[in-house]
């Protein structure tokens, strides 16, 4: 890495770090005064703050798009503004040079992220939505809007409530229901007061079993019993996370749990793209920094280029938003809602910056 690939490089990374601060300091911010209308004396204020601070990780790699173009106009801006930047050009830097710079630049700080958004970030949200929904119910069910409903074939599976115990890792479920079908019929309802995890097996303590015959129905009581079930605890975990807080990791598992069919939700079929397409969109949005730094390269202070570059990332952000929840509800080929924009918005600037392509 030469003199300027380095200079270059410790500039943006500058940038980034404040960008980051800055923009989670917000998200924190607003996400603190969300949990405090549920605060009460179970959920503590130490609650809230605690849960807040395991969402960090997931809250710093959603918002990487819009801290690199923040730190791309405010960092480069500031060469930009004390003729740096000019002095590189007419030394023989072109703008495709450059950019090629904060791209490499953004690369080495998108290997950490991808990582942190693969093996940290999905842990500390199933992690925090678990502690959340423990200190809200404290024991009592939930409401039937926060029920875990899950289907595995001919088995429909509910539950107001899932509980790890520290102690031994065992799993406890609270309020268990399961409905089983034949032919797309209800022939059979099990009820049972609490269920449990241990030793690879399910428990289920409690029971009332009802089942529908043609001479009508037969209910019945059990202390106990087993129930040998491909629903596990994981399975439970990444059902009631949102499918863009997941890795692919679990997405592939949720994807093998749904059956030989292989298939996928529209919801999870996007997340797991959109994963895939991250790095495509960072590139994009550090484009969109390079393009509008040389279309401004020495107006304004500091000020104005950190406002501006909030504005190019929200807006960037909001897009992709747009066209991942449109492709979501109308079930459009992931592709086309994760990767052909971004592709097409990078040749787009690409073009821009080698002159082939003049923007208004």
């Amino acid at each position: 890495m030469g003199i300027l690939n380095r200079y270059i490089f410790k500039t943006f990374s500058s940038g980034l770090l404040l960008a980051v601060v800055l923009l989670l300091a917000i998200d924190v911010l607003f996400n603190l005064i969300k949990e405090l209308n549920d605060i009460t004396s179970v959920y503590t204020l130490g609650d809230v703050f605690f849960y807040v601070m395991l969402t960090i990780p997931s809250k710093v790699y959603e918002l990487f798009p819009v801290s690199v173009v923040v730190a791309v106009v405010v960092s480069l801006g500031a060469l930009a503004s004390g003729s740096e930047l000019v002095v590189m050009m007419a030394s023989g830097v072109s703008k495709l040079k450059v950019a090629r710079t904060v791209l490499a630049s953004v690369a080495l700080w998108l290997v950490l992220v991808v990582l942190m958004g693969e093996y940290v970030a999905p842990a500390g949200e199933q992690m925090a939505q678990q502690f959340r929904n423990e200190q809200v119910s404290m024991g009592k069910a939930t409401s039937a809007s926060n029920a875990i409903w899950l289907r595995d074939d001919d088995v429909i599976f509910r539950t107001d409530q899932m509980r790890k115990d520290a102690a031994d890792g065992s799993y406890e479920l609270i309020d268990v229901t399961v409905f089983e079908l034949e032919q797309k019929k209800l022939v059979r309802v099990s009820k049972a007061k609490q269920a449990t995890f241990k030793d690879q097996q399910w428990l289920l303590n409690d029971l009332e079993i009802s089942e529908f015959t043609s001479q009508g129905v037969r209910t019945s009581s059990l202390a106990s019993q087993q129930w040998d079930s491909r629903i596990r605890p994981e399975i439970l975990n990444i059902s009631t996370t949102r499918p863009k807080y997941l890795s692919v990791r679990d997405i592939k598992k949720f994807k093998q749990f749904n059956g030989d069919s292989g298939s996928l939700q529209s919801s999870y079929a996007i997340a797991q793209w959109s994963k895939l397409a991250f790095p495509l969109l960072v590139f994009a949005t550090a484009l969109c920094g390079v393009v509008v730094l040389f279309g401004q390269a020495r107006a304004g202070g500091f000020a104005q280029r950190l406002v501006m570059g909030i504005v190019i990332g929200i807006v960037v952000y909001l897009i992709n938003k747009t066209f991942l929840n449109y492709g979501e509800v109308y079930h459009v080929n992931p592709v086309l809602v994760t990767v052909l924009p971004s592709l097409l918005l990078s040749a787009f600037l690409l073009l821009s910056l080698a002159g082939k392509l003049k923007l208004s």
